[in-house]
C-alpha cells in the first residue's frame, strides 16, 4: 500500500526542466550524429530518397539559448491562439454555462437507473470535453461521487463517468483547441477533416460508455466485484444535488459556441478566411454568453485577461520548445532522424507507417504528457516522416492526436489524473486494473482507424 502511494504522489520535473534536458541532448546530438538533409519540393515537403549527408555544423548550448528570442517569435501565431482560446474559454466558464448544462442533466438523470444514468453522463462530459475541455472538469468527480453514493456504485465508476468522459471527448475531438494547434504545426487547415473526426468521436465515447455501465451495472448487483478497495460514502461537505431548471441561457450559450467551430470549419476553405477569424469568432461566443448572464464589463475583462495570463506558461514552453527543432536543422540532424524513423516505420506500407507514428507517440507521452509542449517538438519530426512516406499531414495529425491521448489516462506524470484520483480518493493500481483494458480496447480501435484512412489516402 505504501508503494502505491509513493507512485501517485511521484515528484515529476516539471515541463520546463524536461525541454531544457531535451535542448541539451539536441545539441548533443549535433556533435555525434551524422548530419543529412532531404532536397525539398516547391511546397516545402521532403523528397522521397533524396537524403544525403552534409558537412557537420554542431550547435553548442550557449549557441541554442542565444535562439530564445528566435523560438518564442518562430511560435508567435501558435501562442497568440493559446491566449485568445485561454481567455475565451476563462470568460465562458464563469458564466456558469456549462454548469448549468451539466447540473441539469444530472438532477434530470439522477432517479434513473443506472443503464440509463451512467452513459448519459459519460456522453455528457464526452461533448463537453470536445468542444471545451480543460482539466478543471476534473472538479466534476466530486459530483460524481454524490451520484455513485446514492446509486451503489464506487469511486472507480465516478472516475470513468467524469474524468474519462472528458478525456476520451477531449482526445477524439473534432474542434478543440489543442486540435487546431496540431494541425497548424503540421500545416494543415485548421478544424479540416472534421467530418471523419466526428466519426471517431461518436465510436470512442459509444465504447466509453458501453464499458463504464457494464462495470456500473456489474458492481451494483455485487458491489464485491469492485475494483476499488475503499468503500464509498456519503461525506459531510461533498455536496447536494440541487434542483435545476432548464437552463436556456446555458444550452444557448453553448450551442452558439459550437456553431462558431462549425461556422469557420465551413467557411475558411470557401473563403479564404484565415486564423483571424476564429479569434474574433471565439471572442465574440464568449461576449455572446455574458450577455446573456449579464456578467459586467469589467469582470468579463478580468477573467479574459486570467485566462490569457494562465496560458503564459505554456506559451513560454511552446517558444523554447521550438529551440529543438532549430537545434535539429541548423546542426542537419533533423532530416537524419527523420530518415531512420521513415526506414524503421515507413517500410511496410502506409498504414503500417502511420501505425508506427501512433505508437511511437503513444509510448512517450507515458513520460512527456504535456500534449502542447511534445506536440511543438515533435511535429517537425513526425511531418517530413509522413512526406517521405506518403502519408498525408491530416493523418499524420490524426495519428499523434490519439497517440497524444490515450495513455493520458495511465502515466502518473498526467497531473490531471493525479488530481482526479486524489479527488475520488482512488489508488493508483486499482484505477489501472480499470482503464488498462479500456485504453488497450481503445488503441485497437485506433490502429483500425488509422488503417482504413491511410487506405482511403484521407486528406
Amino acid at each position: 500500500m505504501e508503494k502505491e502511494k509513493q507512485v501517485k504522489k511521484m515528484n515529476v520535473p516539471h515541463i520546463f526542466i524536461i525541454i531544457l534536458c531535451i535542448i541539451l541532448l539536441a545539441c548533443l546530438a549535433t556533435y555525434v550524429a551524422p548530419p543529412g538533409v532531404y532536397d525539398m519540393d516547391e511546397t516545402g515537403s521532403a523528397i522521397a530518397g533524396s537524403y544525403h549527408l552534409v558537412e557537420r555544423e554542431p550547435v553548442s548550448p550557449w549557441a541554442a539559448l542565444l535562439m530564445i528570442k528566435k523560438g518564442i517569435e518562430s511560435a508567435a501565431s501558435v501562442i497568440s491562439l493559446l491566449l485568445v482560446a485561454g481567455g475565451s474559454i476563462a470568460v465562458l466558464l464563469d458564466t456558469g454555462a456549462f454548469n448549468d448544462v451539466l447540473d441539469y442533466g444530472v438532477y434530470k438523470l439522477q432517479d434513473k437507473s443506472t443503464k440509463v444514468l451512467v452513459p448519459a453522463i459519460v456522453v455528457l462530459m464526452s461533448a463537453l470535453g470536445a468542444f471545451a475541455g480543460n482539466d478543471s472538469m476534473i472538479a466534476f468527480v466530486t459530483v460524481g461521487l454524490v451520484i455513485c453514493a446514492r446509486l451503489r456504485l464506487d469511486r472507480i465508476t465516478a472516475m470513468g463517468m467524469f474524468y474519462l468522459g472528458y478525456l476520451i471527448g477531449l482526445g477524439s475531438s473534432f474542434t478543440s483547441s489543442m486540435l487546431i494547434q496540431y494541425q497548424v504545426m503540421a500545416g494543415v487547415e485548421p478544424l479540416s477533416g472534421m467530418g471523419a473526426r466526428f466519426v471517431v468521436w461518436t465510436i470512442f465515447t459509444a465504447i466509453n460508455a458501453l464499458y463504464c455501465t457494464r462495470y456500473a451495472v456489474r458492481i451494483s448487483r455485487d458491489p464485491g466485484k469492485s475494483l476499488a478497495r475503499k468503500p464509498l460514502t456519503p461525506e459531510p461537505g461533498m455536496g447536494e444535488i440541487k434542483a435545476a431548471a432548464l437552463p436556456g441561457k446555458g444550452i444557448l450559450s453553448i450551442i452558439v459556441m459550437f456553431a462558431v467551430y462549425v461556422l469557420y470549419a465551413v467557411c475558411a476553405p470557401r473563403l479564404g478566411w484565415g486564423q483571424e477569424y476564429l479569434y474574433v469568432f471565439m471572442i465574440l461566443s464568449s461576449i455572446f454568453a455574458c450577455l446573456l448572464y449579464r456578467v459586467s464589463p469589467n469582470r468579463v475583462s478580468k477573467n479574459f485577461f486570467r485566462g490569457a495570463q494562465s496560458m503564459g506558461g505554456i506559451c513560454m514552453v511552446m517558444g523554447l520548445a521550438r529551440i529543438v527543432g532549430m537545434v535539429l536543422n541548423q546542426g542537419h540532424v533533423m532530416h537524419t532522424i527523420s530518415n531512420a524513423a521513415s526506414n524503421l516505420i515507413g517500410n511496410n506500407g502506409l498504414a503500417l507507417a502511420a501505425i508506427g507514428i501512433f505508437i511511437f507517440t503513444l509510448v512517450l507521452n507515458l513520460f512527456i504528457p504535456s500534449g502542447m509542449s511534445k506536440a511543438a517538438i515533435m511535429m517537425p519530426l513526425l511531418t517530413p516522416i509522413g512526406d517521405v512516406c506518403g502519408l498525408t499531414r491530416q493523418l499524420v495529425v490524426f495519428a499523434y492526436s490519439l497517440g497524444d491521448n490515450l495513455t493520458n489516462a495511465l502515466t502518473p506524470m498526467s497531473g490531471p489524473m493525479v488530481g482526479a484520483l486524489e479527488l475520488a480518493d482512488v489508488d493508483f493500481t486499482d484505477w489501472l486494473k480499470y482503464a488498462g483494458p479500456l485504453m488497450g480496447i481503445l488503441a485497437v480501435v485506433s490502429a483500425v482507424l488509422i488503417v482504413v484512412l491511410a487506405a482511403m489516402g484521407w486528406a
